[in-house]
């Protein structure tokens, strides 16, 4: 039950109809069975190991407060444990054992590999680092453990973010679980204006572009390095608008719930340096990362013992990327992806300490110079991102700058739609002018967030606007939404799931 599938729609009005229909002192109990429901849809058999990451951290956290040294040590270790334990064998035990055969092979063994069949836990990556950050938080006596099992099941399971995230922290969501809450206007206005702006972004504007970006890598060498490059910058909006847009619609069908989940981006293509956008891309998962790998191996220093009394930041960097990037995927390409943002953050560190650090308010030429070479950069990225195989990156960047003749590109562009879409001459063109006014609106979205609304949620925007207008925005972020639905679902292609949803 995908939120952007027809299921979805008749899903949701009904659960949060029921949840405030159903007296208060039941709906916990309510909440998590259709938190459950929502989760089984996906796959039954994944279930039993929601239930076990829950069972495991609820009972070790309980131990931990009320234990002292060892015991608390051993409850620790066995949290981390199942945990990371299950997350390493469902999702990375192919790779693994595919990569220790390569290498024996390449020492002479003679081994033929085939890969295991295993389940896919639809959001272990998720729900792992939930429930682990939840006990080292307890270890560290930062929070209290929860002492309802119902409770935190809810935390652990709660339907807007189990399959991809946010990313929740127990201090911020764990207290609103133990709030009276009651159906309120202004919460069901803003669940639906964020519902609104993450569907334009997943459907309107990731889903269509997806349609000639896929058309592209599954048949990379019939494209010119022109394609190839208008294709990657391409992909950088639609990486964005995919994941961005799940984000929201998570926020809102919380927010109609009268819950508060954390804003998980906020312009990110508005950066001018890389330590700012990773503040500004996937947040929750960066300040997992800055919070429960890069500060404790930093200041905790193990290089200490070989001598290196300064603080590892540099390795404490290529730590968090290298894990980033085996964390979003059990591959290559993920985890060159990985290195390359860990080369971006070094170089930047470096530079601002041997040469200078950066201005607070640079001018506006110099500011724009900057966001563009970073978000450049983050682009030829995510080439690695989204490429099939290791060896399809390659040589999508070794093509990139040949062939640059703007006729050959736009016979590939019109190729690339008609294989992704559709063949007609005047859809395509219809299809190309959806494409860029659709885009065009996700940035401007973004650009009024970040210069007018100085980084504040976009749904302030409407709250400023004069009903008539108001109404119009709502009509066309609607109509743009059931446009790109129809393109997908009405012959042209399938409603495509959520990229981030298969980590």
């Amino acid at each position: 039950m995908l939120f952007n599938s027809v299921s979805f729609m008749i899903f949701l009005p009904i659960a949060v109809i029921l949840y405030y229909a159903v007296p208060q002192k039941y709906q916990k109990i309510y909440l998590l069975a259709v938190s459950y429901y929502f989760y089984a849809c996906f796959d039954l058999r994944a279930v039993p190991f929601l239930v076990a990451a829950t069972l495991v951290s609820f009972y070790a956290a309980k131990v931990i407060e009320t234990k002292e040294d060892k015991a608390r040590k051993n409850a620790l270790l066995l949290a981390l444990a199942v945990n990371i334990g299950m997350l390493l064998f469902f999702k990375y035990c192919n790779f693994f054992a595919e990569n220790i055969v390569a290498l024996a092979n390449v020492f002479g063994a003679d081994i033929q590999f085939s890969r295991f069949s295993i389940l896919m836990v639809t959001g272990i990556s998720f729900f792992t680092f939930q429930s682990v950050g939840y006990v080292v938080d307890v270890y560290l006596k930062k929070i209290k453990a929860e002492q309802n099992l119902l409770t935190y099941a809810l935390f652990i399971g709660f339907f807007p973010h189990v399959l991809a995230g946010p990313i929740s922290r127990a201090a911020k969501l764990m207290p609103q679980f133990y709030r009276e809450h009651s159906f309120n206007y202004d919460n069901l206005r803003t669940g639906l204006q964020l519902m609104a702006i993450g569907f334009f972004k997943k459907i309107a504007v990731a889903d269509v572009l997806a349609m000639f970006i896929g058309a592209v890598h599954n048949n990379l060498t019939e494209y010119s390095g022109l394609m190839l490059i208008f294709t990657a910058f391409a992909y950088s909006i639609q990486l964005y608008g995919d994941f961005s847009g799940y984000s929201d619609i998570a926020r809102g069908c919380a927010k109609l719930l009268d819950f508060d989940i954390v804003d998980n981006f906020s312009t990110p293509y508005f950066s001018t340096s890389f330590s700012q956008f990773w503040t500004k891309w996937h947040i929750s998962l960066s300040s997992w990362f800055q919070d429960y790998i890069f500060t404790p191996f930093v200041w905790t220093n193990p290089m200490r013992r070989f001598g290196f009394e300064n603080p590892p930041v540099i390795m404490g960097i290529w730590l968090v990327f290298l894990t980033s990037g085996l964390w979003h995927g059990s591959a290559w390409t993920f985890i060159i992806w990985g290195v390359l943002h860990a080369i971006y953050r070094t170089a930047e560190d470096l530079k601002r300490k041997y040469w200078r650090k950066p201005e607070k308010r640079p001018k506006p030429l110099k500011f724009w110079a900057k966001v563009a070479g970073v978000f450049t950069l983050v682009t030829f990225s995510q080439i690695f991102f989204r490429a099939n195989s290791v060896q399809d990156a390659f040589w999508y960047v070794g093509h990139l700058f040949t062939n640059l003749s703007p006729a050959v590109f736009m016979a590939d562009m019109y190729n690339a739609i008609a294989t992704g879409f559709d063949a007609t001459p005047l859809l395509i063109y219809a299809y190309i002018a959806y494409s860029v006014l659709v885009t065009a609106v996700i940035v401007y979205m973004d650009w009024y967030r970040q210069f007018k609304l100085k980084g504040k949620c976009l749904t302030l925007a409407f709250d400023r606007m004069k009903a008539p207008v108001r109404l119009i925005c709502y009509w066309a972020l609607v109509m743009l939404t059931l446009a790109g639905f129809i393109m997908q679902n009405g012959g042209y292609g399938a409603s495509a799931s959520f990229i981030y949803a298969n980590f």
